[in-house]
């Protein structure tokens, strides 16, 4: 009888069968218990903490978290970067509301947070942000909502500016997950991330799974921030490892919290608050720029 046919309770269980399988089979975090898809022999598996520790020494297993048992295989892909090819300088590959473009640079791929307070005015600078970028990023261009189509309507119908029916972009309802879902070369406006406030710590981990996803698009994401003083959305100096530009926004004035690929321009876009004013809940007038 072919030994390939036979389960792992009738083979041997070796170093090299356990390698193999970690290399072509397991996927995400496993425990001991689930090495060969949990079919080793009871007897045997006293030996497994000392055969995963072979093969971490061998580069092929990482534990997770410091948790006892807990491995996931090693990510030994590479994505070589030719940093000599093609143009030297960034294009302006996000066109941002109220004259921001002014300031910074967005490269592909990037992740922006938008920080406020609630009824700051975040929906209405995303909203502006898709206006803005309709020719841009025609057909991959991504708006998460986390509002009904109904009241959509209303904040767009009531927008200054026409939008072609059916729009060149798509609207989803959507609260959570999102690395799960977003075109990883598509611009990804997301209003907004929610943030479980009994892990907070948490809400870095899920913008980095965010970030990881693109490839040479741009994820926009607004979060709320506590009420105060406090510049950095829930979650703190979590949320700015990753962003490219990173803005906070309370009601009537903004300012940048972290700039990536600043302009060469004559004011230091840090002493800088942009002053505006709100209409129908989606239409910025009267904007102007402030050094401290």
């Amino acid at each position: 009888m072919d030994n390939r046919d036979n389960t792992v309770e009738e083979r041997e269980f070796s170093q090299a069968e356990l390698e193999r399988w970690i290399r072509e089979d397991a996927t995400g975090k496993f425990h001991n218990n689930e090495v060969m898809d949990g079919q080793v022999k009871p007897e045997l598996r006293s030996h497994i903490p000392q055969m995963m520790k072979r093969a971490r020494e061998k580069g092929l297993a990482v534990p997770i978290d410091g948790k006892h048992g807990w491995w996931r295989p090693a990510d030994t892909s590479l994505e070589e970067i030719c940093w000599w090819d093609g143009e030297s300088e960034i294009g302006e590959n996000l066109v941002l509301p109220m004259g921001l473009n002014k300031y910074c640079y967005i490269p592909q791929p990037s992740l922006i947070l938008l920080s406020g307070k609630y009824n700051a005015g975040k929906t209405a600078w995303c909203i502006n942000l898709v206006n803005c970028n309709l020719e841009k990023w025609e057909n991959k261009l991504d708006f998460y909502v986390s509002e009904g189509a109904e009241m959509m309507h209303e904040k767009f119908k009531n927008l200054n500016s026409y939008i072609p029916t059916p729009p060149p972009f798509k609207m989803y309802r959507r609260t959570e997950h999102f690395s799960d879902v977003i075109n990883p070369n598509n611009l990804s406006v997301i209003d907004y991330l929610r943030v479980n406030m009994e892990q907070t710590y948490a809400i870095g981990n899920e913008l980095f799974r965010i970030f990881n996803k693109l490839e040479d698009g741009i994820a926009v994401v607004a979060m709320q921030k506590p009420p105060g003083d406090r510049k950095l959305a829930f979650g703190g100096a979590s949320t700015a490892f990753e962003p490219a530009l990173y803005i906070g926004m309370d009601k009537d004035v903004l300012g940048f919290e972290k700039i990536k690929v600043p302009k060469m321009i004559d004011v230091d876009p840090y002493l800088v608050k942009i002053q505006f004013k709100l209409k129908n809940g989606v239409n910025f007038y009267e904007i102007h720029e402030v050094v401290e």
